[in-house]
């Protein structure tokens, strides 16, 4: 027979709630890994990395590199923009994109920086994405200072 409960025991037990967010938690952050990973595949096939700076999409038939990540992984165009954003900015967000390999920050997070951040922001919005709803990020990425034209 079990011990019995007491009500300090039951009060002690994780709610069903909680153990569903622990799991939804678990599951986004190998979702933004896998993102992560889905962003370094499209940096090498759009050139990055190759000796000739040449893209290997080129022979597709698709019309862009977005039109072909949209076409392979069924994601929207929209979603796809998003992935592309960051892997033309691999190499100028590279504290961004380690966190999004390692699955601290969402795609939609560092998509927001990447589209519309300056360069040279990476430092300033590494720490920022670990903590700020994209909706946060979206505001301040437009209270950066804009150069003069």
């Amino acid at each position: 027979m079990p011990p019995p409960t007491t009500p300090l025991a039951d009060l002690m037990a994780p709610s069903r709630l909680e153990v569903l967010f622990d799991e939804v938690a678990e599951l986004m952050g190998q979702r933004n890994a896998l993102d992560g990973r889905l962003v370094a595949i499209v940096a090498e096939i759009d050139g990055r990395g190759s000796q000739d700076g040449n893209s290997l999409w080129g022979a597709t038939g698709c019309r862009s590199i977005a039109a072909l990540v949209a076409w392979m992984t069924g994601m929207s165009p929209r979603n796809a923009d998003t992935v592309v954003a960051v892997a033309h900015r691999i190499d100028d967000l590279p504290r961004l994109t380690t966190s999004l390999a390692e699955g601290l920050v969402s795609l939609d997070q560092v998509g927001v920086i990447a589209e519309k951040a300056a360069p040279g922001c990476d430092d300033h919005y590494a720490e920022l994405a670990k903590v700020a709803t994209v909706t946060q990020l979206r505001t301040a990425v437009k209270q950066e200072p804009r150069p003069e034209p």
